[in-house]
C-alpha cells in the first residue's frame, strides 16, 4: 500500500511540472479543462487535461477487467488478478519513462500527449487495483477521499462506544494515514527528483513498483 502510495504521489508530481496537468487527480484536471475552455486554450492546457481525462477512465476500465478476469474458487477478486493489473501499470510507466528520454524538455510535441496519456492511464489501472485489494476508506489515488475517511475514521474511533468499534476505526485511519504520508512525501520525491537528477525520474517509481510485483509475485505463488 505504502509502495503503490509512493509511485502515484511521485508520478502525479512528475505529471504536473512536466505537462501542466495531473495523472491521477481528475478533479484538478477537470478544473484545469474548465479554465482552460474559459482562457481560449483549448489547444494546450484543455487539451491535455482532456487527454488525461478521457485515458484514465479507459485505465481504470482495463484495470477492472484484469482484476475480475481471474476470479478464486470463491468467484472473489484473485490476488494474482490485482497483481496482473499492476503488471500492466508498470509497463505503461516503463513506456512513459522510456518516452520522456526521447521527448526530453520539449512540451511542444506531440509526443507529450501520448505521455499523459501513459501517465494518466497508469494512474487509471492501479486506481483499479487498489480498489479490488478492499482497504476500507483509503486510495492511492483518490486522495481527496482518503483525507475525508481519514477525518471520519478517526472521529469515530474516538467517539466509538465498542471497543470493537474502535480498534477498527483505529486501524483503517492508520492505513489512510500511511497512504497520506507517503503519498506527500513522495510528491516532496518526485519534485527534487525531476530538479535535480539527470536521469529520468520515472524510472525511480517504475523501480518502486517492479518489487512490489516480486514481493507479491513470490507471496502468492
Amino acid at each position: 500500500m505504502a509502495g503503490l502510495a509512493f509511485t502515484a504521489g511521485f508520478i502525479d508530481a512528475l505529471s504536473l511540472l512536466r505537462f501542466g496537468v495531473f495523472a491521477s487527480v481528475m478533479t484538478g484536471n477537470t478544473i484545469i479543462l474548465g479554465l482552460g475552455i474559459a482562457r481560449g486554450e483549448p489547444a494546450s492546457s484543455a487539451l491535455r487535461s482532456a487527454v488525461a481525462i478521457g485515458t484514465y477512465m479507459v485505465g481504470v476500465a482495463v484495470g477492472t477487467s484484469i482484476t475480475d478476469s481471474t476470479p478464486d474458487k470463491q468467484g472473489r477478486i484473485s490476488p494474482s488478478g490485482v497483481t496482473n493489473a499492476f503488471v500492466l501499470e508498470f509497463l505503461a510507466l516503463l513506456a512513459l519513462a522510456g518516452g520522456g528520454v526521447f521527448v526530453g524538455n520539449t512540451s511542444s510535441s506531440n509526443m507529450v500527449y501520448v505521455l499523459i496519456a501513459l501517465a494518466a492511464m497508469s494512474m487509471g489501472i492501479q486506481s483499479a487495483g487498489f480498489n479490488a485489494l478492499g482497504i476500507p476508506g483509503a486510495s492511492t489515488t483518490r486522495i481527496t477521499g482518503t483525507y475525508e475517511n481519514f477525518v471520519i475514521d478517526l472521529y469515530r474511533w474516538r467517539r466509538s462506544s465498542t471497543l470493537k468499534t474502535a480498534l477498527k476505526k483505529r486501524s483503517d485511519a492508520a492505513l489512510q494515514a500511511i497512504v497520506l504520508l507517503v503519498y506527500v512525501l513522495a510528491a516532496i520525491a518526485g519534485g527534487l527528483a525531476e530538479t535535480y537528477l539527470s536521469l529520468d525520474a520515472t524510472l525511480i517509481p517504475v523501480t518502486v513498483l517492479g518489487v512490489i510485483i516480486i514481493v507479491a509475485r513470490s507471496r502468492t505463488s
